[in-house]
């Protein structure tokens, strides 16, 4: 009787822990760390030793991509220990897609503005194509997660909220890639 009485204090205490945490409460944590993470993050960039031979350009990309990648991920990550929910995660994984795309924009105008004038163009139809792509990527995987697709249930929108932010994750490291690369 008392083992049923541990366990069930123990399965009660556990719930209570990965309980939802307001959309209030969660911007308010993040703010807090956010302040924290890039006085945190500017003190290893200027410690940090990037790529070698690169121009001076290449390495202060490096350097602000460092700061700005090391907010985003540790944000992400104490979103997660924040809100364990499902919910807590697909939300978790949303803001981390959001915050890339706001650095996907950053960095794309840094790239634009180092592209010759006759070349800009290109970027521009470049860019424009990826954000149709993404579009279309969370169109048809809204579509397949729904029940008379997948059946339903939380992993599928699990997967499609982790599968969003690593597009733009992907597509912002591509950009600094070109950057990091520039003369």
């Amino acid at each position: 009787m008392i083992s049923r009485i541990v366990f069930l204090l123990i399965l009660f205490s556990g719930s209570s822990l990965s309980a939802q945490v307001s959309d209030t409460e969660m911007e308010n944590m993040k703010t807090k760390w956010r302040e924290g993470l890039t006085v945190k993050a500017r003190n290893l960039a200027e410690k940090a030793t990037f790529m070698e031979g690169i121009s001076e350009f290449g390495d202060s990309i490096q350097r602000l991509f460092f700061k700005d990648t090391f907010i985003v991920e540790n944000l992400y990550l104490k979103q997660l220990d924040a809100d364990a929910t499902t919910l807590g995660m697909n939300k978790a994984a949303l803001a981390c897609a959001s915050e890339y795309e706001l650095l996907i924009d950053k960095y794309y105008t840094i790239l634009l503005d180092k592209m010759n004038p006759e070349d800009r163009e290109l970027v521009i139809s470049w860019q424009a194509n990826w954000k149709v792509l993404m579009e279309k990527e969370r169109a048809l995987t809204g579509k397949l997660m729904q029940e008379e697709y997948s059946g339903g249930g939380s992993i599928h929108s699990l997967t499609y909220t982790s599968r969003l932010m690593n597009a733009q994750k992907e597509h912002v490291l591509t950009i600094i890639d070109y950057l990091t690369h520039l003369i």
